[in-house]
């Protein structure tokens, strides 16, 4: 099949023709025959001719497609991390993965305060929703089991360490 159709391709391939036939496309060079400089007239009034060249330059689309693509992913910005983005700060039962049990009283009177018998929120303890509610869901278990006071702290925990400081709220509370 014979050159079906030929366009003019866009600046930087403006001297080349494209002909498809057989399926196969092909870039041929147009060349521009140079302008003279010299004084003889006839030559000098006479307009540039293209010429085809003799041996066609093989056009694949495919190829062409895969150089833009390589363009486009050098002009992409680099990968990496968000600098601004905050750590994800677990709480301490999930970072050490503690299981919460009823039984266990000397840890579940760490969340409890001495003076009122009240259990700390969230905002004091730095808990996690799920692991504050599986504390107070223990909590009452334990006072209802009976290994806990209701109204004050046991005396027996009142000199544990601190695992967190009530003092010190990440939100301002009520009390």
């Amino acid at each position: 099949m014979a050159a079906v159709w030929s366009r003019r391709l866009a600046s930087s391939f403006r001297d080349y023709l494209l002909f498809s036939s057989n399926g196969r496309s092909q870039l041929m060079r147009m060349t521009v025959s140079p302008c003279s400089t010299t004084t003889d007239p006839s030559s000098a009034t006479s307009p540039p001719t293209q010429t085809e060249s003799k041996e066609p330059d093989v056009f694949n689309a495919s190829e062409v497609e895969q150089l833009l693509i390589r363009q486009s992913k050098m002009d992409m910005p680099v990968e990496m991390p968000n600098p601004y983005e905050r750590e994800k700060l677990q709480c301490i039962l999930c970072n050490y993965n503690v299981h919460l049990d009823y039984k266990n009283v000397r840890l579940l009177s760490q969340f409890v305060s001495p003076f009122t018998g009240q259990i700390y929120g969230r905002h004091i303890t730095r808990l996690c929703r799920r692991q504050q509610s599986i504390l107070e869901r223990e909590i009452e278990k334990s006072r209802d089991a009976g290994f806990m006071p209701v109204m004050i702290k046991s005396v027996d925990f009142l000199k544990d360490p601190k695992l967190f400081d009530p003092n010190n709220p990440v939100r301002p509370h009520k009390y």
